[in-house]
């Protein structure tokens, strides 16, 4: 009897070590990287403008530096279950300033709208990355989401619904990765939308204050 209360004990405070060494020194190192890669990101913005390939003043420049700022300033709240509301809650996010600066980037001549767009693309690669590689309840979720489609997939297969020569075992495997991605690309494209929508009216609030005084 006092062996298991010891055993149990034991464990206990194994899961508490871990928690504090999770939460404490890895969590914080993980954000710091994060914020890191993200100034990067946004020096490399700031050239592009200092160089002349795309205005200050432009929007598609402006909304790009303002989302940035706002996964800086979010990083910290960045997490698994952020990214799983997000997902379930994708169509409901506001996707007026995120849409307004896509369609400010296709204005652009093509040379700065590449090269904004590549800005982006690393900038929602490092969100994904810091987000799905942070939490565990993230993968376990989106490892049943991929499970739940490979097991739909199969089962049309056996069924005869699609044939053997149409629905080879390399399309299931297609179809599985598409739909884990399909899942995070939404996600983390609603907390952009969420972000760049929350900076705006911050930004919005902070210029109307100062013009009061």
């Amino acid at each position: 009897m006092s062996y298991l209360i010891y055993e149990r004990i034991t464990s206990l405070l194994g899961l508490a070590g871990l928690w504090v060494l999770w939460y404490y020194l890895l969590k914080p190192q993980r954000v710091d990287a994060f914020r890191e890669d993200l100034f990067t990101l946004r020096d490399s913005l700031f050239d592009l403008a200092a160089d002349g390939v795309v205005p200050f003043n432009h929007p598609a420049y402006a909304q790009l530096r303002l989302l940035i700022n706002g996964m800086i300033r979010f990083a910290h709240r960045l997490t698994g279950s952020m990214m799983i509301v997000a997902a379930i809650q994708s169509r409901d996010v506001p996707p007026g300033e995120y849409a307004a600066w896509q369609a400010s980037v296709q204005k652009l001549p093509e040379e700065p709208r590449k090269r904004l767009l590549a800005i982006h693309t690393g900038v929602f690669k490092a969100t994904t990355r810091h987000v799905v590689n942070g939490s565990p309840v993230l993968w376990t979720c989106l490892t049943m989401i991929v499970a739940l489609s490979g097991l739909r997939a199969l089962l049309l297969r056996a069924t005869g619904r699609k044939t053997v020569s149409s629905f080879t075992d390399e399309h299931v495997g297609l179809r599985v990765s598409w739909e884990g991605n399909r899942v995070t690309v939404a996600a983390t494209k609603a907390i952009e939308a969420r972000v760049l929508h929350d900076e705006q009216k911050r930004t919005g609030a902070e210029d109307e204050h100062a013009y009061a005084q």
